[in-house]
């Protein structure tokens, strides 16, 4: 097996069609660099010639007139450089949002749950996006913070080496605490520890914005809310330590930058007034042999910077070497819409059991109900059907075929959900109905209208083009949950499961819910996961689950004198329907 590349090296590799263009980029700052050194040392000439006995006016408007063009030249390829490595980094941006979403799209469900949406989030963007900063800045200036102190070093010797001695100090010493931080052990401890900590403040902020009506409703502020303010205090300290730890060196770095002319000052005049140095000389090792280390400012930052690239960059690959859904195609076709459980058991990562030994048979075109406590399996088992995840044993079996080897694709276009909790988009609610598929606006339309929403869509601003949500109009949970049975309508689907999708609804909107049920469920293979028992008598079987196992199958009747959990939970359901609140 290959041996994945970390760090910097998996950081080129992601660069991938790109590292043309960062070639280019780096070509560009090298020779801007040239370029930069070349007014000075004309500036030089210039003052040589100022101070000699006879001054040649037309040779000091020859280098004036070349350092304007030196300058204007390194300033465009400067220019070009940025832009080589702005459109490179843009790129790989698009291309790694791309790639992680095209990869998240085939991993199973199990693994999106695992992880916070605040943890996926940060990936997605903040890591995605400091990799385009490093790229489009980090790489330009880190190639000139190294080619220009160096040719500037190599040209004061040629000058002269005592003075080039003296300037040299602040380099070295730069030369030798950057490395050393970039290697130090505990540092790639500290950046990891500082990664973590801010994807834990992302999740609970999340979190927080979510629970902000309960917050509000109960009186509370931020500090009530423990999580949220331990992960803050938590991320600040991650902060606070890491500077604490890495100050030290940078301070002394940065100390001997910023005062790099003192040994050049006190050489350099030392020589002047002993007469072994001119003063054309001496001016030139004032501007040059100062002004050199302060593109090294530029490398200052460049260890902490990579850190948090290179972590990024193994978060992401935790997305790009997980696991996808393995499909075995053999070629067959399932028959029809049947869907058959033999044996199956599912375990989380953490060895909780959610089924258990599951064995039932649902028939093509059949109405199915799974009822049975909170935790009991039936939801579990509903996704299983759509390979949100994969059984450990037994198989699942549509038409005849396990579903292992059908296509995902395949299976998508079989199987469709709608869930208890609506999930729309920021767009027009023509896109949110059609969500991708290559239909007519009629088609679009015949759904919405089969679905019970056309007449409240009609009332709206701008109809079918409403945009939902942020800068748009807000719908009602019923409202939305027609508009995901429009989505299903259109989508045309043999088997359908519907998630409790009338949990959330007002008595109206419940109405026209489970009359655009009706309109759906004709011809289909249909399970309905539900809690209110009052709405599934009808249904041609029921399965109770129980205890991760299947404790009984039958209809309403049969149930309600085979199945003593199935009567517990009626005869529950129908006294709550007769609960009422009472003055004391």
């Amino acid at each position: 097996m290959k041996e994945r590349k970390k760090g910097l090296s998996r950081l080129l590799e992601i660069a991938g069609g790109k590292k043309k263009l960062l070639a280019l980029s780096v070509i560009l700052a090298a020779l801007s660099s040239l370029l930069t050194l070349i007014p000075y040392i004309l500036v030089y000439f210039i003052i040589k010639e100022l101070t000699a006995p006879v001054v040649r006016e037309d040779l000091i408007w020859k280098y004036i007139g070349w350092a304007a063009g030196a300058a204007v030249l390194c300033y465009l390829l400067l220019y070009a450089s940025g832009i080589a490595s702005h459109v490179a980094a843009f790129n790989i941006l698009y291309e790694l949002r791309k790639a992680l979403a095209d990869k998240i799209s085939h991993l199973p469900l199990g693994f999106i749950q695992q992880r916070s949406i605040g943890a996926i989030k940060k990936i997605l963007t903040d890591d995605v996006e400091r990799i385009e900063s490093f790229i489009a800045h980090q790489i330009p200036d880190f190639v000139k913070g190294m080619i220009l102190p160096f040719l500037t070093i190599v040209y004061l010797f040629t000058v002269d080496w005592r003075l080039a001695a003296a300037s040299l100090i602040p380099f070295v010493l730069v030369v030798i605490l950057i490395p050393y931080s970039l290697i130090r052990k505990e540092n790639k401890q500290l950046m990891k520890e500082y990664m973590d900590s801010q994807e834990k403040m992302n999740e609970v902020i999340i979190e927080f914005v979510r629970a902000m009506p309960v917050v509000k409703i109960f009186n509370q502020s931020v500090d009530a809310y423990e999580r949220y303010r331990e992960s803050v205090i938590s991320f600040c300290d991650r902060v606070l330590y890491y500077l604490k730890k890495n100050m030290p060196a940078n301070a002394v770095m940065i100390s001997f930058i910023s005062n790099n002319l003192l040994p050049v000052l006190a050489v350099g005049i030392w020589l002047y007034f002993e007469q072994k140095l001119e003063l054309s000389t001496l001016l030139l090792f004032f501007i040059l042999g100062v002004g050199y280390v302060k593109p090294l400012f530029a490398l200052s930052t460049l260890g902490s910077q990579l850190y948090l690239v290179i972590q990024g960059v193994a978060r992401m690959d935790e997305i790009f070497y997980a696991e996808e859904i393995p499909v075995t195609r053999t070629g067959e076709k399932p028959r029809d819409a049947s869907i058959r459980f033999k044996d199956v058991s599912f375990r989380y990562q953490d060895s909780v059991t959610a089924l258990d030994q599951v064995s039932f048979d649902i028939p093509a075109g059949s109405v199915t109900a799974f009822v049975g406590p909170s935790g009991a399996g039936k939801s579990r088992a509903a996704q299983l059907i759509a390979r949100f995840w994969d059984v450990q044993e037994g198989q699942i079996l549509i038409g005849g075929v396990d579903i292992r080897n059908i296509p995902m694709e395949k299976l998508y276009q079989m199987v469709s959900f709608v869930f208890q909790d609506s999930f729309l988009f920021h767009d027009t609610i023509y896109e949110n109905i059609r969500m991708g598929m290559n239909v007519p606006r009629e088609k679009v339309v015949a759904a919405a209208k089969a679905a019970q929403c056309h007449e409240f869509i009609e009332r709206l601003p701008d109809g079918y083009d409403t945009r939902i949500g942020e800068g748009g109009v807000h719908l009602s949970g019923g409202e939305a949950q027609r508009i995901m049975l429009a989505r299903v309508m259109l989508k045309n689907t043999p088997i359908i499961v519907l998630d409790e999708a009338t949990a959330f609804a007002d008595p109206d909107n419940e109405a026209k819910i489970q009359q655009a049920f009706s309109e759906l469920m004709k011809g289909k293979t249909v399970i309905v996961i539900a809690h209110r028992l009052s709405t599934i008598t009808n249904c041609d079987q029921i399965i109770v689950f129980h205890d991760s196992k299947v404790e009984a199958v039958g209809t309403h009747d049969e149930l309600l004198t085979q199945s003593l959990i199935y009567k517990r939970m009626w005869q529950a359901h129908s006294r709550a329907k007769t609960f009422e609140l009472r003055r004391a």
